[in-house]
């Protein structure tokens, strides 16, 4: 009976046993198992068709965790509060939003030894000034498209579209105010980014003034406009001129200059992998990476090393790039200012609209 009796009790101390293991089974699971379980990844959000799987597959190399590629379809979709992110590429407006909400890492210039190869002209910026927070990757302005049938030589001047009644009724603007006016100011030698009321009166006296010469103002698009034949110019950047269809539409940068804008990569300071997320940001800046990004999408480089590997169809196609006198003259843009600012440019917006 004592036998039957320890066998008994001996049987259900190891049926208990073993019901408490299964109970506590996610405790005593083994390490591996739980790095099967909740395998760490790296969250990567850049534009939609920004980075191609092989240059993914290339950029994962400089990690361990898998890269996990959200992407976003335009500017005006961004947003990084939809997943969890590590890096982040985007425009630059989008870029110092982030910036001002404090919402970026501030990055370790000692990660990121490629930055070496960045142009000096993008080592500083307007929205990011000591580059504290972002790196640019891929760059484009604003130029002039226009129909090259109408034109004995390209239309390389904001004067024909800014100061001249010369294709009076064939002209399309922007309706973006501050942009328009600060493209006037730019033509007329000064920076696009000055707050001096003396010369944006000037600016907005320009533009009353041409008024009259121009078919839209940016109530429609300028695009469109141009492949209709409604008329012959268009401010447009490079970017959207990349999108149309007609072999009798060109681009021209103009010479005295315009805006540039960025698409830049930076750490969210969310990121729990910031090591891991130099190492990305270094690894695009790898000339060999680089060249691959600015082949595959089609934008100027600021990486010179990048930009020296590319084929001379892409280095020499005047759509991308500004020439190296014209690009001096470019400049970026904050899209936060001060108050006073602001009122004063939708101001003078509103006077050329009603003028």
């Amino acid at each position: 009976m004592n036998k039957n009796k320890n066998f008994i009790n001996t049987t259900r101390r190891k049926f208990v046993s073993g019901v408490g293991l299964i109970a506590a089974g996610i405790a005593l699971k083994p390490l591996s198992l739980f790095a099967q379980d909740e395998a760490i990844t790296f969250g990567l959000y850049s534009p939609k068709n920004y980075l191609s799987k092989k240059l993914v597959s290339k950029i994962n190399n400089a990690i361990e965790p898998e890269i996990n590629l959200a992407t976003y379809n335009s500017p005006s979709s961004f947003s990084v509060s939809s997943g969890m992110y590590d890096v982040i590429i985007g425009r630059d407006s989008s870029i110092e939003n982030l910036i001002d909400e404090e919402e970026l890492l501030e990055l370790n210039n000692d990660l990121i030894s490629n930055k070496t190869f960045l142009d000096k002209k993008f080592l500083a910026s307007s929205f990011d000034p000591e580059r504290k927070y972002s790196i640019p990757l891929s760059y484009g302005a604003i130029g002039i498209a226009y129909r090259k049938s109408k034109f004995s030589e390209p239309p390389s001047t904001w004067r024909w579209l800014l100061d001249s009644d010369k294709y009076a009724g064939k002209i399309a603007l922007i309706g973006e105010g501050r942009t328009l006016i600060q493209l006037a100011l730019k033509y007329m030698g000064v920076s696009l980014n000055t707050n001096d009321p003396m010369w944006i009166n000037q600016a907005e006296k320009l533009l009353k003034r041409q008024k009259e010469n121009v078919k839209d103002f940016g109530k429609k698009n300028g695009k469109e406009l141009l492949i209709s034949g409604e008329v012959d110019m268009a401010i447009l950047s490079n970017e959207d001129y990349k999108t149309i269809d007609d072999s009798d539409i060109e681009f021209t940068f103009p010479r005295e200059g315009s805006l540039i804008w960025q698409d830049c990569a930076s750490i969210l300071k969310s990121s729990s992998q910031p090591n891991e997320s130099h190492s990305v940001i270094n690894s695009l800046l790898e000339p060999k990476n680089g060249k691959l990004l600015a082949e595959d999408i089609q934008f100027a480089t600021p990486n010179i090393m990048a930009l020296d590997m590319c084929k001379d169809s892409f280095k020499e196609n005047h759509t991308i790039f500004p020439n190296a006198q014209i690009i001096e003259r470019y400049e970026d843009t904050s899209t936060i200012l001060d108050f006073d600012y602001e009122m004063m440019i939708e101001e003078m917006w509103d006077n050329i609209l009603s003028a």
